[in-house]
């Protein structure tokens, strides 16, 4: 082995009942080529120091012993990241024992790197890794990985995780072939995109940090980006926000993780209609029906939170001590509870499964360019900028058609104003980077001021609908208390109209900032 490699790698989670399911898939049986898949031990111990300092700047030094095949140490270094498909430069020395020697190292980069961040600093060992390791050479189509299917534990003094993950490595050929033989094995094992490592596990292991809702930054585009480059960056920001969030919905942790979870699978959707004329038919339109499916997944929950959480709270307030509120709050959380076991079903699912992949391909190299006209090449290929004008003005025809006309407007047109102003917020945020100045900032309140009380409406048109759905099992008293919620639903429905006039005639006054 050289000392210096790059590595690129896809990485997947794997129930542990469905490894056997894997090593028998039909496809592997295919492209191991008579291939033997080799287990070994491997127990890998991670150093940084007290405080993770080298993590920090994107460092990981590692020992790990090969089986009965003695010790190695390895440096790994970010060398950028495509998101769902890390690409880290690696070097590898061998070692006597487990004693970490980073004297050994001979490659002039990797010195470079250690006399930087390491000199003068203590390094510790932080936590280890125990895993069994089940691994293969395989050939598909024009490319060349590895796969291996590690099974153990994360360990950091007392504590530890479980570990059940597939990697494919990938040796020779184009990274697309690492999404396309997981996608195809997907179809017989359920497997799941991961873009937590081991060592990013090992580090939360031992800071103690307790898992949470995971909410993100805002895109940072520049005018000289290309539209490709902008476009995937928004769906790597829509990616960590599933994958941020997933485990709040698994796990039950808090109530925001499925609110976040939503909200990035509606960016998505926001992204794709956005840069639609430039994207071509095919996964396209998959990637814009599995959004949906799976975002549907979570919508009755959301609902039941909002109520549970945000609702309720205040008419219980109102009447503390009333039994049809009592009951009503029961009957909701029982709802709630089945919910929650819909939205999990949902990540359990083939079409979250495939959403995942997809997502990640599409967000790690130019898979979208398939089937690409010379048209929708030239535009993707060009500024930004160029295209973020006219994608801007559009919305904001759409949005300001409707809005002029509030007072008309049903319940269900306020619906359709609703997901305009959306679409127009967050178009507002991917691009709001390219244009770099204070009307970004105001235009941008002005939609979240109409969104938040569009929001509100439709949070009681959807409640009052939940609420109904509750009225066949309540007693007297229950129903009784559904009608208090009613009209204190009417009361802030009149509040709330009354908030957005004025709020459509402030965002009206804005200065459209891509003019």
């Amino acid at each position: 082995m050289a000392e210096k490699q790059i590595e690129i790698e896809l990485k997947l989670r794997i129930d542990p009942k469905h490894v056997a399911r894997l090593r028998e898939a039909p496809v592997l049986r295919e492209v191991k080529e008579g291939r033997r898949i080799q287990t070994t031990h491997l127990i890998s111990i991670y150093y940084d120091t007290p405080k993770l300092s080298l993590a920090r700047k994107g460092l990981a030094i590692r020992v790990r012993k090969l089986g009965a095949h003695g010790w190695e140490q390895t440096v790994k270094a970010t060398n950028g990241l495509r998101e769902a498909l890390p690409e880290r430069h690696e070097w590898t020395v061998a070692l006597e024992d487990n004693a970490l020697d980073l004297e050994k190292f001979t490659d002039k980069d990797v010195k470079k790197l250690l006399n930087k961040f390491t000199k003068k600093k203590t390094i510790d060992r932080i936590f280890e890794s125990d895993l069994k390791r089940s691994a293969v050479d395989l050939t598909y189509r024009d490319a060349v990985m590895e796969m291996a299917i590690d099974q153990g534990v994360v360990r950091a003094g007392e504590k530890e995780v479980p570990i059940s993950e597939v990697e494919f490595e990938l040796k020779e050929g184009h990274p697309g072939a690492l999404f396309d033989l997981a996608l195809e094995l997907q179809r017989t094992v359920p497997l799941l995109l991961s873009m937590r490592s081991k060592a990013s596990r090992g580090r939360d292991l031992y800071l103690g940090e307790a898992s949470t809702f995971y909410k993100p930054d805002a895109v940072a585009l520049t005018d000289d980006m290309s539209a490709e480059t902008a476009f995937r960056a928004v769906l790597a920001q829509g990616l960590r926000m599933i994958l941020g969030n997933e485990l709040c919905v698994r796990k039950d942790l808090h109530t925001e993780g499925c609110h976040q979870m939503r909200v990035g699978m509606r960016r998505l959707r926001v992204a794709f209609n956005l840069f639609k004329k430039n994207l071509p038919n095919g996964e396209a339109v998959l990637l814009r029906r599995l959004l949906k499916a799976c975002s549907k997944g979570l919508d009755p929950l959301r609902d039941w939170d909002v109520f549970l959480g945000e609702t309720l709270p205040l008419i219980e307030e109102r009447f503390p001590d009333n039994a049809g509120v009592a009951e009503l709050r029961k009957a909701a959380e029982i709802q709630r509870q089945k919910a929650l076991m819909t939205a999990q079903a949902m990540l359990d699912g083939p079409e979250y499964g495939q959403l995942l992949l997809t997502l990640g391909a599409w967000a790690s190299y130019s898979r979208w360019a398939s089937g690409a006209s010379a048209a929708q090449m030239k535009a993707m290929a060009a500024p930004v900028g160029e295209m973020a004008a006219p994608l801007l003005e559009r919305s904001y025809k759409r949005v300001n058609r409707r809005g002029g006309d509030l007072a008309n407007l049903s319940t269900p047109q306020l619906h359709v104003l609703r997901l305009d102003v959306k679409q127009m917020r967050y178009g507002t945020d991917f691009f709001g980077g390219v244009y770099g100045n204070k009307k970004v900032k105001k235009f941008r309140s002005g939609l979240v001021a109409m969104q938040e009380i569009l929001g509100h409406l439709q949070d009681a048109a959807v409640a009052e609908k939940r609420l109904m759905s509750l009225a066949p099992k309540l007693s007297k008293d229950g129903l009784v208390a559904i009608g208090l919620v009613s009209g204190w639903f009417a009361a802030r429905v009149d509040h709330e109209l009354d908030g957005l006039g004025m709020a459509w005639k402030e965002f009206a006054e804005h200065k459209l900032f891509w003019s």
